[in-house]
This record gives C-alpha cells, sequence and structure tokens, in this order.
C-alpha cells in the first residue's frame, strides 16, 4: 500500500486543503499568463489568484508545471490591498527556515521551490479569513524548434500527468506520497465571479520577418496580425511581423497549451545580446538549425525502447506502433544492426543481441511492432535503458531510440545512467540517445534530459498531433548524421583579455566531475543497524559542520554547454562584439566554420525579474553543474590540484550553483524563493494544517482507491495496475515495489485477422523490403493496372523495378501535396531508400519516374 493525501471522488476539484480528513475548499479564481515572444525566447508571466473561504486563517501548498528548459526568475505575492511582496532567492534550507520562521510569527508569507526541473512547489502561509492572494511568477525559456523550417514552439504545460515511482522527499515532507493523480484546474462558482473566465492567455509575438503562419494544434485560439495598438509608435511598426494569440476558458485546460509559429529566417543562425542594467556583464545567446550536408554513418546499430507502460494505453501504444513499422524501412539496408526493446515494471527484449537488417529480420521485427499493446504496468525506465545499454555491440555506433510520455520521478537515476554509458563508449563505438515525448502531459525534464545526458535530440509531440512519425523520421535522420567534435565558439572577445582575467584568479583548486585522474579515498565499510534501540532520533548530531566552501570570483566567461564552450555564456564585460566565430571538426577531419553577427537583444526588462537572457545563460550552466559536465573552482591557497574529497566536491558544486542562483536571481535544485510581509499584520489565530493538491488536468485512466487501514490513516491500493507476467514484485508494507528479474527476451505475434491499415503511406512501407524494393503488389496501392505500368516504362525492366519507380512516382506526387515538414519526412524516407535501389540497378531514375507519373 502507499499512503497518500488523494481524493478518487470526482465530484472534488480545484485548490484546497485536509483539516480533520476533511477536504476544505480553496479555490484557485483565475489564472492570466502574459507571454512576450521575441528573438527565439519567451517571457512568461504567470499570475494565480485565489482566497480563503475558511473560518480560519490557513496554509496551502500546491504543485505546477513549467517547461523544464525555463528560467523562473521573478516571484511576487500580491495581497488583497495591492501590496507587492517580491521573493528573494536564498539557498533552499535557508529559505524554508525564513519561511517558517514567518508562519510561526504570524507573517503572510510565501515559498516557492524546485522538486524537478518541471515540476514546482509554491507554499502560502497565513492567507486571511476572505482574503484573495496572488502570485506571480516569471519565467524566461527557450523555443523549440517545430516540424517546419522557420519555425518554432511554444510549449506552456498547464498538466502534470500521472508519474511511477518515488516522489521528491520535499512533496513527501507535506504528507503526500506520491504525485500519482491527475487533477483538473477549476474552482467552485459559489467561489468566484462568473463573469471573468477561470482562465486567460495572453500571447504577443514579435518576428524580424513577416509571420506566415501561426497554429495551435492542442487548442482552439483567438488570432490577430499586426502590432499591439497599445504600443506609442503602433502605426510605424511593421504590420506583418506582430500578431497576437488570444485564450479564455472557463474551465481549466485539460492538456498542455502549444503554439507554432513560422516566419522566415528563424532557422537562420543568429547572436543575441544583453546588457544587464546593473552589473558590468553581457548575456549572450546563440542558436541556429544544422543544415549540414554530411554523409551517412558507414556502419551502425539501431535500438528502439518502447514505453509500453499503462500509462501508454490507446491513442500512444498504436501511434508510437505505426510510426516504428514504417520507420524499421527507414534504416539503411547495409552494413546495420538494429533491435527492439519494450518497457514498464520490467524489460524485454525482441532479441538476445541485436541482428543484421535483412528481410528476415525486417519482417520479424515487424509481426512483433504490430502485437505491441501498453500491458507492462509501471515505467521503470532507468532499468530498461541499462538493458539496452549493457546488450549494445561496441564495435560500431549505437543511437538509441526512447518513444515515452515520460512519466516517471527518476530524473537522476535515469540521467545517471545515459550519462555514464555515453561516457563509457568507445571513440570509434560512441552512443547517442534520442528521445520522443508522447501525450498531453509528457515530462519535458524527462524527454530533454535523456536527450541532453545522451548527446542527441529531443522532440515532443501531443495526442492531437498527427506528426508522430515524421518526428521519428527527423530524429532518424539525425542520428545516421556522423558527429562533428571539437566544437567552439569564439565569442569576440580580445584573447589577451580572456587571459589577463582568467589568470587573476590563480589561487583555486580545480575539482573536475569528469576528470579521469580523480582518486577516491577508500573508507573501511562497516555494517550499520538501521533499528538500533539505543540511538535517539529527537538528538542533534554534535559533530562539526564541514568548514564552507570558499569559491573565487566567477570566471571571465561562463558558458553552457561547458563540454563545447558555446551557446549560452555571460561576460564579465561591457563591450558587445560585432560578431562570434563557430568551428567544428567532423569526423572525417574537415573543418567546419561559420561566423555570425551579433544583435542586441529587445526582450523587455520586465519588473521584479533579471533580465531574459542571463537568467536563461544561468540556468544553463546550472543544468551543467547539475549533469556533471561543469569544472567546479574553490580556493585553496595558492596550489591547483585535483581533490579527493568527493564530499567537497559536492559541496563545491552546490556553492557555485547557490551563487549563480543569488546573482541572476533563478530558482533552482539549491535555491527558493520566499517572501515575506514583514510590516503587515501579524495573524492571531492558529493556521489550520496544510496539504498538498495539484495544479494539473484530466483525471487518471488509473488512479489510487482510498482505503482505511488498520490504524484509521488514509492509505491507497494500486488499482488497475498490470506487472509483466514474467517479472516478480514484491510490496512492502510502505507500498515500495522491488522487481528482481526485469530483463527478459519476448516473442508476441499480433492477434490473427488484425484489420489491415487504410493509410498509404503505413501500406507502402510494409510492402518495402529492407533494401528498398517494391513487390508489384505496391501497384495496389498506387492504383495502376500492372499492364499499364509496364506499358508505361521501357520493356525488359524487372517487376521489382517498375514497382518501385511507380511507388516512388506516387510518393513524390504525394509530397508535392504536403507543406508540412513533419508530415514529409516518413514519405522521404522511403523514397531515398527506394532511389539507392534504384541507381543500384543502374538505372536512370528521374526519366524513369516522369514517364511513371504520366500514368498515374
Amino acid at each position: 500500500m502507499a499512503h497518500g493525501t488523494y481524493i478518487s471522488s470526482s465530484s472534488i476539484f480545484g485548490l484546497g486543503y485536509f483539516h480533520e480528513r476533511n477536504f476544505i475548499a480553496l479555490p484557485l479564481r483565475h489564472v492570466r499568463a502574459k507571454v512576450t515572444i521575441k528573438e527565439s525566447c519567451a517571457q512568461v508571466k504567470l499570475t494565480q489568484t485565489f482566497g480563503n473561504d475558511a473560518k480560519t486563517p490557513i496554509e496551502a501548498v500546491y504543485v505546477f508545471p513549467v517547461p523544464a528548459r525555463a528560467a523562473v526568475s521573478g516571484f511576487v505575492m500580491i495581497k488583497q490591498d495591492g501590496t507587492r511582496i517580491v521573493g528573494v532567492v536564498q539557498e533552499k534550507a535557508e529559505a524554508k527556515a525564513t519561511y517558517d520562521t514567518a508562519v510561526a510569527q504570524g507573517k503572510t508569507t510565501s515559498l516557492m521551490g524546485q522538486e524537478t526541473p518541471d515540476v514546482f512547489q509554491v507554499s502560502v502561509g497565513n492567507i486571511s479569513v476572505n482574503e484573495q492572494v496572488e502570485i506571480e511568477l516569471t519565467y524566461s525559456t527557450e523555443l523549440a524548434e517545430d516540424e517546419d523550417n522557420d519555425s518554432i514552439r511554444l510549449h506552456l504545460p498547464v498538466h502534470i500527468g500521472a508519474r511511477y515511482g518515488q516522489s521528491p522527499s520535499t512533496l513527501k515532507s507535506t504528507s503526500t506520497a506520491t504525485i500519482g493523480s491527475v487533477w483538473k484546474i477549476f474552482s467552485s462558482s459559489s467561489f468566484r465571479n462568473n463573469k471573468a473566465p477561470f482562465m486567460e492567455f495572453a500571447i504577443s509575438v514579435e518576428a524580424t520577418s513577416p509571420i506566415s503562419k501561426v497554429g495551435c494544434p492542442s487548442h482552439t485560439i483567438s488570432t490577430e496580425l499586426g502590432p499591439d495598438p497599445a504600443l506609442p509608435n503602433a502605426k510605424a511598426l511593421p504590420f506583418s511581423n506582430y500578431a497576437r494569440v488570444n485564450l479564455t476558458s472557463e474551465s481549466a485546460l485539460d492538456r498542455d497549451f502549444v503554439l507554432t509559429i513560422k516566419s522566415a529566417g528563424l532557422d537562420a543562425p543568429r547572436c543575441i545580446a544583453e546588457l544587464h542594467p546593473k552589473h558590468d556583464t553581457i548575456g549572450m545567446a546563440l542558436s541556429l538549425v544544422p543544415r549540414f550536408s554530411l554523409p551517412d554513418v558507414k556502419s551502425q546499430e539501431f535500438i528502439f525502447l518502447v514505453d509500453r507502460s499503462g500509462s501508454m494505453h490507446g491513442g500512444r501504444i498504436a501511434a508510437a506502433s505505426k510510426a516504428l513499422a514504417i520507420m524499421l524501412r527507414s534504416l539503411p539496408h547495409m552494413n546495420t544492426y538494429f533491435q527492439i526493446g519494450s518497457f514498464g515494471t520490467s524489460a524485454t527484449l525482441l532479441w538476445q543481441r541485436s541482428r543484421p537488417y535483412n528481410q528476415e529480420t525486417l519482417d520479424d521485427a515487424t509481426r512483433h511492432v504490430d502485437g505491441m499493446e501498453a500491458d507492462y504496468g509501471g515505467t521503470e525506465m532507468r532499468r530498461a535503458l541499462e538493458m539496452c545499454f549493457k546488450h549494445r555491440r561496441t564495435d560500431r555506433p549505437t543511437s538509441v531510440f526512447v518513444l515515452t510520455d515520460g512519466d516517471a520521478w527518476d530524473l537522476n537515476g535515469v540521467f545517471r545512467e545515459v550519462k555514464d554509458a555515453v561516457d563509457a563508449a568507445p571513440s570509434k563505438a560512441y552512443l547517442r540517445v534520442y528521445c520522443l515525448g508522447i501525450g498531453n502531459a509528457a515530462s519535458t525534464a524527462m524527454c530533454e534530459g535523456i536527450a541532453r545526458a545522451g548527446n542527441g535530440a529531443c522532440m515532443m509531440v501531443t495526442e492531437q498531433e498527427s506528426a508522430l512519425t515524421g518526428k521519428i523520421a527527423r530524429l532518424l535522420k539525425a542520428a545516421r548524421t556522423p558527429l562533428i567534435s571539437d566544437i567552439k565558439v569564439d565569442w569576440g572577445r580580445p584573447a589577451s583579455e580572456t587571459k589577463n582575467a582568467m589568470n587573476g584568479d590563480d589561487d583555486f583548486d580545480m575539482v573536475s566531475v569528469t576528470s579521469e585522474n580523480m582518486v577516491v579515498e577508500e573508507t573501511k565499510k562497516k555494517s550499520l543497524n538501521i533499528f538500533d534501540e539505543s540511538a535517539d532520533p529527537t538528538k542533534v548530531d554534535s559533530s562539526p559542520f564541514p568548514p564552507p566552501v570558499v569559491l573565487p570570483p566567477p570566471p571571465a566567461v561562463q558558458t553552457s554547454p561547458a563540454t563545447i564552450q558555446n551557446l549560452s555564456p555571460v561576460f564579465v564585460w561591457k563591450q558587445v562584439p560585432q560578431t562570434v566565430c563557430l568551428r567544428g571538426v567532423t569526423e572525417d577531419g574537415s573543418n567546419i566554420e561559420l561566423s555570425i553577427p551579433v544583435t542586441l537583444s529587445q526582450l523587455p526588462i520586465l519588473e521584479d525579474a533579471p533580465p531574459a537572457l542571463h537568467a536563461l545563460a544561468a540556468r544553463k550552466i546550472v543544468q551543467d553543474f547539475e549533469d556533471g559536465r561543469h569544472d567546479a573552482m574553490i580556493r585553496n591557497g595558492n596550489e591547483a590540484r585535483f581533490t579527493k574529497d568527493l564530499f567537497l566536491l559536492k559541496r563545491t558544486i552546490k556553492a557555485h550553483i547557490v551563487r549563480l542562483g543569488k546573482t541572476y536571481s533563478i530558482v533552482s535544485s539549491h535555491t527558493s524563493f520566499v517572501a515575506v510581509d514583514e510590516f503587515g499584520k501579524k495573524r492571531g489565530s492558529q493556521i489550520v494544517a496544510r496539504d498538498v493538491v495539484v495544479y494539473g488536468g484530466s483525471p487518471p485512466q488509473q488512479q489510487l482507491v482510498p482505503t482505511k487501514s488498520a490504524e484509521g490513516a488514509m492509505t491507497f491500493d494500486y488499482d488497475e495496475f498490470d506487472f509483466d507476467e514474467g517479472s516478480q514484485e514484491e510490496y512492502s508494507a510502505r507500498g515500495q515495489i522491488s522487481v528482481k528479474k526485469v530483463v527478459k527476451v519476448e516473442r508476441r505475434v499480433p492477434a490473427a485477422g488484425a484489420k489491415e491499415s487504410q493509410d498509404p503511406l503505413e501500406r507502402l512501407a510494409r510492402l518495402q523490403a529492407f533494401d528498398g524494393a517494391f513487390s508489384l503488389k505496391a501497384l495496389q496501392v498506387v492504383k495502376v493496372d500492372e499492364k499499364k505500368a509496364k506499358a508505361a516504362l521501357p520493356t525488359g525492366l524487372q517487376d521489382e523495378v517498375v514497382a518501385t519507380i511507380f511507388a516512388m512516382a506516387f510518393i513524390r506526387k504525394t509530397m508535392n501535396s504536403i507543406k508540412d515538414a513533419d508530415e514529409k519526412a516518413p514519405w522521404e524516407g522511403i523514397f531515398d531508400k527506394a532511389k539507392m535501389y534504384i541507381e543500384a540497378s543502374g538505372h536512370p531514375v528521374d526519366n524513369l519516374i516522369a514517364k511513371a507519373l504520366k500514368a498515374l
């Protein structure tokens, strides 16, 4: 059993707390998001209004999502009388102590901290009777590349899906064991003003070129072209470069909000510089969409790892299976090995080891994919990845593709598993890991983190989008491209200044997270008694605390990613360079060089928040520290050496993160915001005990069902939780699940009489042989008679050549009518492979396709 505080009754919604085992509504009355999009970045100001209808002051705690790549940099509590209490960043434990002290003193106070990179928790203490409180959050986020060329994608999460495993300990400290259910955010009509909508999104878009398309695959929106008439110079601004998007809703959104924008030049390399208004620093962001014409990797292993947990039921697993069946046909037909893995509570492989790609193995894999169902129970992703890495080949590069909704809490364990495997891979048999996030509430932190740790790429797709197959095709295309190594950026700063600035801080130790020379001093192992009756749990350890870590001044240039020294630097410097230069080396030794002009940022500097690019750059550097990809520096006289003390290393990394968080006002794994009303009226009444309610979406398909334990406490059983037959689970008294064995080989055949797909893409893909050829059955999909097809082409051609030419003609005709790049991608993969087959046969491809097109 798992102890918790969830409600299974569908009649209870909104924000609230428990008092003496009774649920008391604390209605979330209004949610307003104001978004500004410029230069491939977005600034979001999220305001949430809620009130206290209880008869006593209360303390409420709630959880809400943010994009994993966002830098949360502003936190303001606004009282009903309009008083703004601006939050300050403190070290996490210090902020918690400040908050608890203020609550005990009867002061209105609030605390915001990071639980995972995409899940935050806010506590609001001493909310007076009949008082309304607003919490205003500000964050900046990068915008992802979308499926079309010159298009970007804004993803605003409003939904936390059911997640498998142990939730962060700080969430448990508020008497909740796991965040398992998914909640709707709306308040009862008796608690809020019916005249105003519950949720409002107002998005302002500014582009450097005319906007050609604004789309929203998740919701129905209102769109107006042109600048905001309220701007003082609105009439002088280029009309087609601006757009305004609005969304209002009387109730909660049941899925994340996604907005796509297309404008010429969005893919062009760009470097934006931002001057800090208070510090002598420059924040810079370099972005580009790579368009290198490089040959494919000559020999490679491909492993597809499919999430088949219960949360992938229905449309998700069906779409993943269809996409995988198609993409298996896009693998290179020479020097290729491939494997398919499935995971949930257990993990399985199709074969003991990956097999050569040929017609026999392709047919075997297709039958396996057609029989896939979401029947594997939980989401033990780390063990599944460990299985894949253990069974990979080490005589050639390997690319692993993870298809998942990312609904698991074990972020650090998964990332560590991926990073360790990538770091341990031989240089000639490197490992890359790609991730496709599927669903309306896929964890961006999990999916993007897997790709980041795996030196791969991540794409997200909602259940309303039809581009899942296309996104897998784009990831596959990226995996077939060889590595570009030794990437460096010349940020345009004179070398002499950089050298002098760096040499000014020579009294520090280098503590390298990834150093191969690090030596860990062995300590003598001893047995520990986990239940020692002589131990007093209330007694504080009297051993002295370790001395605080003393850091040198920050280096002149702080960059992220640290390993390639590019993309998001912060300079201790006030002169903006004119250009930056990106350099790299391809696998065959060819040099790549690209000069990019620098422009000043036009993003507004918001009240009570740091400049956006500085916050984003600091967030990226913190992320590198958390990922173990940054060297950590400490002072130690004039001697420089690698430390042997891993405890010191951990504290040093924490000190760097805390300094970055305080300097640039961002929330991180080691910093939190706290806001205390020092001058307001103190509350004399005793506050009601708090509890957690989740800011989420629609009710889950599998949920925890409440029961009463022998002691009368509220507990929950796992209901409708399927486990794989081949695994063995043990349940402890606290609901922990232990899987004894998770690796096996699966052979599953699809059900007899399965209905044939009517999708021409899927039908053609299934008829394509491993080497790219088609049989005459393809003419049925193309809808041309065999006799007519052969008459349209020169005599003497083999049946496979005729069928392949007509399939290619049909594909080309189809692609000409498709504008969406992601929809085109799988068709292109089938076409390119067929083209290789015809070229190898020595026939003129374009000439034969032209003849076939006339006959279609």
